[in-house]
């Protein structure tokens, strides 16, 4: 399947790498086919979630393992319900800055995608996480 996209031009993708989101990504309630694309230099830091559906439509998640410690979030909602019992993970939607290192992570809404049946939803943490992190910390040289 061929797949017409803004910032990739057109990707060829199988079928078998569409993942369906049960709870769609807040906002885009109309899009729910989204596949990974990935660049091996970024070393599963980043990645891009690109729509099947619309290809102007990408996000760049950033692995949650990029942050300190302590972000743990809980759910009220029991996940596998909604998107099936399977090997997870978490990614966290970015908003990328002119200057990268302004680029922040939406901690309050993590994307979780069940690899095993291709199937993710974006849920609300329990937990009073700001949806505006600050992913990069200045050093004291560049203050």
């Amino acid at each position: 399947m061929k797949v017409l996209t803004k910032n990739f031009g057109e990707i060829e993708i199988s079928e078998n790498d569409i993942i369906t989101f049960d709870q769609p990504v807040l906002g885009f309630e109309e899009y729910k086919k989204y596949v990974f694309m990935m660049d091996d230099s970024l070393n599963g830091e980043f990645i891009w979630l690109q729509s099947v559906e619309n290809g102007s439509l990408c996000f760049v998640l950033a692995n949650p393992g990029t942050l300190p410690e302590g972000y743990t979030p809980t759910f009220a909602e029991d996940i596998s319900k909604t998107i099936g019992k399977g090997t997870c993970e978490m990614w966290l939607v970015m908003v990328v800055a002119e200057d990268f290192k302004e680029s922040t992570v939406n901690l309050k809404s993590p994307i979780i995608v069940n690899l095993d049946e291709r199937r993710a939803a974006q849920f609300i943490a329990e937990e009073d996480y700001t949806i505006r992190y600050k992913l990069f910390e200045k050093t004291k040289e560049e203050n």
